[in-house]
């Protein structure tokens, strides 16, 4: 087993140091206070057509005509949307909810 030149180390830790200067500045929304709905639409991992269908009942800033996101409208988005699924002990306790039952459609055939 060979040591590690102590040139190399140091080499290594510059090429470190200059990724992670790099990766700072290609975040550019983190320098901005307010993101456009492309930027928005790519930090929550959502299609821009879905925030532009549903801006009226989500969080959002209006500088004149021009609708602006912060990093807390996206927070409250994000919130707004969780799910919690249900507990499987839940469903556990009380097994006529998993019980099947024909529909009322099913039903009315006579």
């Amino acid at each position: 087993m060979t040591t590690a030149n102590p040139t190399d180390l140091a080499a290594l830790h510059g090429l470190a140091a200059v990724v992670r200067m790099l990766a700072r500045t290609d975040d550019v929304s983190e320098t901005r206070l307010h993101l456009g709905y492309d930027e928005a639409a790519k930090r929550l991992n959502i299609p821009e057509k879905w925030l532009r269908e549903r801006i009226s009942s989500l969080p959002h800033r209006k500088l004149g005509k021009f609708v602006q996101f912060t990093e807390d409208d996206l927070r409250s988005i994000s919130e707004m949307h969780f799910v919690q699924p249900h507990q499987r002990a839940a469903a556990e306790e009380s097994p006529d909810l998993l019980a099947i039952r024909p529909s009322a459609r099913s039903r009315r055939r006579t």
